[in-house]
Formats: structure tokens, C-alpha cells, sequence
């Protein structure tokens, strides 16, 4: 079943309920070394929403069914100019100040995991840093729509010649939809590190071209 969701870009007065997206949706991995809860994982990614780093080449949009919001996306690229842009977290002293409540040092190990997950796109790569779909209205066709939306909005850029991601090798299901739009695996890594304190060692570095792309 497909659902007709809209798929725009977030404002602020969604970043709460994007924030609790995230964490319900991938803060199990980050539970494993920080033991932040459910809740302080949302309070600490609805933070970063409110105080994203100096980023300029990043957009971040929302699935959104009625007033419900489904599903989230983050986009990111490098811009042409070659501006140096910061990316870190601890480059915002209003993040740190607002989330010290959860522990520096849970701080620390979150952003730790961050950071093994942060990939560097080269130019003219669209990467997918994020896509996340409600728990509860999964197997509705909103992953498809938002990984459709990131093909068209990379086709339409005339900046952009590839869109890319990460996917753990374990994830088969999210590895066959991927192909089944023309995603095709270029590398895998293996990391000790991620592995050790995420819980997945090896992940696919997958790159669509269009429909041409063999």
C-alpha cells in the first residue's frame, strides 16, 4: 500500500516531532554506547535541529500525511565555491550549553557516533545523510517517495551528477530497494569501530546516476 504523503522542507515548529522521529528511528544505535533514552535522544536532536551546524549545503525535508509528519530526509552536498563549512557539533556553543543536561559525557559518546557515521560528499554527490520512516507507518511506500523526491531533486540540480548513501550490508530490505531504483553498490567498508560501539561493522557506499546508469 502506498500512501500520498507531501514532502517539503522542515520548519521549526516541526523540529519536536522530527526529533522523536529520529530517535525512535535510529537512536538504537546510539542507546548502545551513550544509554541516553528515547527521550533525551529526541531532546538532544531536536537541539542540533534548532542549532544545526554552519552548514549551508544541507537540506533536511519532512514526509508529511495531514498534520502527521511520517518521515524525515536529510540531504547534504559540497558547495562549487569550495566554501570551508563546520560541520561539527562542538562548533555550536548553544547546542553544548542546551544539551548539557544529558551528560557531558554521553555528549561526548553520542557525538563519537556521529562522527563515525559522517561521510564528506565530494562535488557533485547529493548524499543521503538520513531517511527515516515512522515505526508505525512503515511498509506504506513513504521510504520509496522520499528516496523518488531525493532522485528528482538530484536530476533537477544541474550542480548534481550522482545521489549516494551508506546502507549496512546486514539491511538487506533497505539494500533491495535501493537497486530496485538504480542504486549500485561501488565499495563496501568494514570499521572495528562502528562495529564495536554500533553494532554494524560493514556498510555498502551505493551511488545512483539516473536512469541511464548501468
Amino acid at each position: 500500500m502506498t500512501t500520498s504523503i507531501q514532502i517539503e522542507p522542515v520548519c521549526p515548529q516541526f523540529h519536536q516531532a522530527v526529533a522523536e522521529l529520529m530517535a525512535y528511528g535510529f537512536g538504537h544505535k546510539f542507546q548502545k554506547i551513550t544509554s541516553l533514552s528515547i527521550t533525551d535522544l529526541a531532546y538532544v536532536f531536536e537541539q542540533l535541529l534548532n542549532h544545526p551546524p554552519i552548514e549551508q549545503s544541507t537540506l533536511r525535508v519532512i514526509a508529511r500525511e495531514n498534520e502527521e509528519i511520517v518521515g524525515t530526509m536529510c540531504l547534504k552536498w559540497k558547495e562549487a565555491d569550495n566554501r570551508v563549512a563546520i560541520t561539527s557539533v562542538r562548533a555550536n556553543p548553544h547546542w553544548w550549553s542546551q544539551c548539557n543536561r544529558v551528560g557531558m559525557w554521553k555528549l561526548l559518546q553520542l557525538i563519537t557516533g556521529l562522527h563515525l557515521l559522517k561521510h564528506t560528499p565530494k562535488l557533485g554527490e547529493c548524499y543521503v545523510e538520513d531517511l527515516v520512516v515512522h515505526p508505525q507507518h512503515q511498509g506504506k511506500g513513504i521510504g520509496t517517495q522520499l528516496l523518488q523526491w531525493a532522485q528528482k531533486y538530484m536530476l533537477q540540480s544541474k550542480s548534481m551528477s550522482s545521489l549516494s548513501l551508506h546502507v549496512a550490508s546486514q539491511n538487506h530490505q533497505a539494500i533491495q530497494l535501493y537497486e530496485r531504483y538504480q542504486f549500485r553498490k561501488q565499495y563496501s567498508t568494514n570499521s572495528f569501530l562502528t562495529g564495536l560501539l554500533l553494532g554494524e561493522n560493514q556498510w555498502h557506499y551505493m551511488i545512483y546516476k539516473g536512469d541511464s546508469y548501468v
